[in-house]
């Protein structure tokens, strides 16, 4: 606590004692005061800022992980190459694995394999 040019603190049985010289001088001054209108709008401004910056993250992670998903990440050996729709549940998938092509069916139930066949690869003319 500070009264006029003396700085009083607490001693061990609680009482306050007035410091006098050096310390009293080198003790703090109290802050001014300051303009809590304009402290407020700073925080309102720093609150908006943070939630873009959130927001802008989701969005940017978001594209990336979907991204991500649909291309695959390095080289592709997997390729879908056709699908068709027998009835409303239950599609035919034709796809390309290295050398092979396999014909799969999904339902709600399974996914089965249904043939599998060989690609042949043909060497380019020369």
């Amino acid at each position: 606590m500070i009264f006029g040019d003396a700085v009083f603190i607490p001693d061990d049985k609680g009482d306050l004692v007035a410091l006098a010289g050096k310390i009293a001088e080198t003790a703090a001054p109290l802050p001014p005061p300051t303009d809590l209108g304009m402290t407020l709008v700073k925080m309102l401004i720093s609150l908006l800022a943070l939630a873009l910056l959130l927001f802008a993250s989701y969005w940017f992670l978001k594209r990336l992980i979907q991204n991500r998903l649909q291309k695959g990440v390095g080289r592709q050996s997997i390729e879908i190459l056709e699908k068709r729709m027998i009835s409303p549940k239950t599609m035919l998938y034709l796809i390309q694995v290295e050398n092979k092509k396999i014909l799969f069916a999904e339902s709600h139930l399974e996914v089965k394999a249904l043939d599998t066949f060989r690609v042949v690869v043909e060497p380019p003319p020369e």
